[in-house]
């Protein structure tokens, strides 16, 4: 009689915004635009938690502003969090006429390294966009993150 071998792994990290087929690097499709701006535009609730939770960071300090990226720290806690430089849009996925920043989603210990989400925010119409993948993917945040 063969033995069951049960192997205890990790549950995945949260998911960031619905999955939505990527095209490869270096495929004729991912080459026609770096990056992609998934559609339709959501409600802060259905994005991953930390997202809602960074709006509510990047509200309480009322959207900063800095010439380069800066480390703001996260009321009652030991946690910085690092924005506010702005986001050049060098790739033109979002709205060319929009000036805009860039801000962490993920508060982390100072001195930490930052991982690749993100919030960018257009400075004159208040839009903001999430990424969870560094750039590559945008999805706009249609209510909640004003």
């Amino acid at each position: 009689m063969a033995a069951l071998l049960l192997v205890p792994f990790a549950a995945p990290a949260a998911s960031p915004a619905p999955a939505v087929p990527v095209p490869a690097a270096g495929s004729p499709d991912r080459a026609l635009r770096p990056a992609d701006v998934i559609e339709p535009p959501l409600p802060v609730e259905a994005f991953p938690g930390q997202v809602k939770e960074a709006c509510g960071i990047w509200k309480e300090l009322t959207w900063p502003r800095a010439s380069r990226a800066t480390d703001h720290p996260v009321v009652n806690t030991r946690l910085v969090i690092r924005g506010a430089n702005v986001y050049h849009n060098r790739s033109g996925d979002l709205p060319a006429a929009g000036h805009y920043r860039e801000y962490d989603v993920n508060p982390r210990v100072p001195g930490t390294r930052r991982d690749a989400e993100r919030l960018v925010r257009d400075t004159d119409t208040t839009a903001v966009w999430y990424t969870a993948d560094h750039y590559a993917n945008f999805r706009e945040i249609s209510s909640g993150c004003e």
